[in-house]
């Protein structure tokens, strides 16, 4: 049997030029405490929806970089998209952009976003991945993580539940991964501002 191909998906606006990204959170549900009672690891973040403001570019994107949390924030076309193609295994909550800092993207312009808590799973294989992991906690796992970014994420044999979009909940909760569909409905409507790192099963 052929591997599934499986990739890493974030936005790309660091590698690409005219994006706007999200530069503040103004939190519209209530607040909840992810902070570790024992190591203090975590944060502070709205359970669901917020409203943004946005700068540093003047084109709205179709995924939108975070810059005050690691969210993943997509338009309400790429959404419907997913939710057309059958791509549904996540969670979604409204993102109202309420200001932009750039004469060339009107207000009035901007799309609705939403902000996606994917409910796939799988567990990343630290050791395949080249991860050093130091200081991690006993109680919630989390730890410091030191890691080549051009090694690609090792997710391991048989913990991948087959969802379209997925994620390693306890050793990196903010980090995405899709499978090969995802990708390419990506590139047939053009979603704008993805990028596509190959990860590999081990």
């Amino acid at each position: 049997m052929t591997p599934p191909n499986l990739h890493e998906l974030s936005d790309n606006t660091a590698l690409s030029r005219g994006w706007l990204y999200a530069h503040k959170i103004h939190p519209t549900s209530e607040l909840v405490d992810t902070r570790c009672d024992k190591c203090g690891r975590g944060s502070v973040v709205p359970s669901g929806g917020f409203d943004v403001d946005l700068e540093g570019g003047s084109k709205f994107p179709d995924i939108l970089l975070c810059g005050a949390h690691p969210f993943l924030l997509v338009s309400e076309r790429v959404m419907a998209d997913w939710h057309k193609s059958g791509i549904n295994t996540f969670d979604a909550h409204s993102v109202r952009v309420i200001s932009v800092k750039s004469a060339k993207a009107p207000l009035t312009r901007a799309p609705q976003y939403f902000r996606i808590e994917i409910t796939g799973r799988c567990s990343v294989n630290s050791k395949a991945s080249q991860m050093t992991i130091s200081r991690q906690c006993s109680k919630c796992g989390r730890g410091y993580i030191d890691r080549d970014n051009h090694n690609p994420f090792a997710i391991a044999a048989g913990s991948w539940d087959g969802s379209p979009l997925f994620r390693d909940l306890k050793l990196l909760p903010r980090v995405s991964f899709c499978a090969q569909v995802v990708a390419d409905l990506a590139m047939d409507k053009k979603h704008t501002n993805f990028q596509f790192k190959p990860a590999v099963l081990a």
